[in-house]
């Protein structure tokens, strides 16, 4: 998550975001997850996060592209019903060029039959410095979960 200054928004979106959050949380480490070294400020918000939600509250492995099989099936394990709200942030949402975890994961719960999941407005889209890449910018807004209403 380090590509360029439409990075460090993106950090701080998924900042502000954790900073508010107060229910269940599942965190998929995957690829990027090494660099939390060096964002301390998101380091502490992801271990905040985890460590004050009431519930459900699970730090797993998952490097692309078994992100979504790896959130399904821990979901599945857990008994988590299929109308359960879910929100997803992180690196990549890239739905103009169906790719990014964050998009995978979407698609793959969706897949399963959860039926209420929704992308947060902080999930970081690659910037324009970003090779290979037409850059456009999003403009779906896509609604907060809020607290205590899910993941």
């Amino acid at each position: 998550m380090n590509l360029c200054d439409e990075a460090d928004a993106a950090r701080e979106a998924v900042i502000d975001e954790l900073n508010g959050w107060s229910g269940s949380i599942l965190v998929l480490d995957g690829w990027l997850s090494d660099e939390l070294g060096l964002y301390p400020l998101l380091e502490k918000a992801i271990d905040d996060a985890i460590s004050r939600s009431p519930m459900l509250a699970d730090r797993l492995e998952a490097d692309d592209p078994e992100h979504a099989e790896i959130a399904v099936n821990h979901l599945a394990q857990l008994g988590v019903p299929l109308d359960t709200p879910i929100s997803l942030t992180g690196a990549w949402y890239e739905p103009d060029f169906d790719s990014g975890c964050v998009l995978h994961t979407q698609q793959g719960l969706l897949e399963a039959g959860y039926t209420n999941v929704k992308v947060m407005q902080s999930a970081a889209v690659l910037c324009k410095a970003c090779p290979n890449r037409k850059y456009r910018k999003r403009t779906v807004q896509v609604p907060f979960a809020g607290p205590n209403r899910g993941f």
